[in-house]
């Protein structure tokens, strides 16, 4: 779970499933689904499936996306997925914190 306390969070599921929970509601979203989340609203999101998921992301105001150029890889099609370096979990908690998202132990 994390909270985005200056950030609204918008996803729009072109394809695939996504499990969202926010606060104590969970849904099974589906291709074509909307979702909103508002600013300082606890959530989480995963693929529980084994399909690929594809989604449009949004958050406003724009600056969160830097977020993900610094802790990411770009996932090129035909190849493996690359490995997660060593340490990656801390970069990703401390990086968060840079960016203004909270990781909310559950």
């Amino acid at each position: 779970m994390h909270i985005h306390n200056d950030a609204d969070e918008i996803f729009y599921l072109l394809d695939g499933e996504l499990t969202v929970a926010s606060g104590e509601e969970v849904i099974k979203a589906e291709s074509g689904a909307f979702i909103f989340i508002p600013r300082g609203a606890k959530h989480k999101f995963r693929n529980d499936s084994s399909k690929i998921t594809k989604l449009l992301f949004v958050l406003a105001p724009a600056g969160f996306e830097n977020f993900f150029m610094e802790i990411g890889s770009p996932v090129v099609p035909g190849k493996d997925r690359p490995d997660e370096p060593v340490g990656y979990e801390q970069l990703v908690v401390q990086r968060a914190e840079d960016f203004g998202m909270i990781i909310v132990p559950e």
